[in-house]
């Protein structure tokens, strides 16, 4: 675990724990290839990219939409293994595939709903029949650029932020 949470909570008391568990790989299909793209994820993963704000989990990966064909492929480490290596061979010629895990921070809030000053900050609706579990919503917080998804399974939040101010965005998670 990196030194930048270290039992630190929402000002609501909600644990933030820093996700330093996982390979983070952005995926960007190629201009004409989404038909093959999806073909392909659906043979990968069991299911086809998200084609809207959505993050689903799938064969043991979350999958979260991060813009017009664009996504992060978030899984578990494993040592020696180059998991975004893998991705690229496997998507070779349909997409472009970059592995992000040392440029992104993903921070989890494990709670069914966020804190009303959480909602007020971030311009988001958080209510239950506005961001369902799956959403995703692509934000600044502060000025910094976040992208935001509630679990799949209603457990929590996760945010993913550049790694280079990822200090300045725990300091503002922290206050909220």
């Amino acid at each position: 675990m990196s030194d930048l949470v270290n039992d630190v909570k929402t000002k609501s008391g909600a644990a933030i724990s820093e996700r330093t568990d996982v390979a983070v790989t952005h995926i960007a299909a190629r201009r004409g290839a989404q038909t093959s793209l999806d073909d392909l994820a659906r043979a990968t993963f069991g299911t086809s990219f998200p084609s809207t704000p959505r993050a689903v989990e799938a064969a043991g990966v979350m999958i979260v939409w991060a813009g017009p064909d664009q996504w992060l492929i978030i899984q578990r480490q494993e040592a020696g293994v180059d998991l975004s290596g893998q991705l690229a061979k496997t998507f070779n010629g349909l997409a472009s595939v970059v592995d992000v895990t040392d440029s992104r921070t993903i921070f989890r809030i494990p709670a069914s709903r966020p804190s009303d000053a959480l909602s007020r900050s971030m311009g988001i609706d958080f209510h239950d029949a506005a961001f369902r579990p799956g959403d995703v919503a692509i934000t600044h917080v502060a000025h910094l650029g976040t992208i935001v998804w509630r679990l799949p399974d209603g457990s929590g939040y996760d945010f993913a932020c550049a790694r280079t101010y990822s200090r300045d965005f725990l300091d503002w998670l922290s206050k909220v």
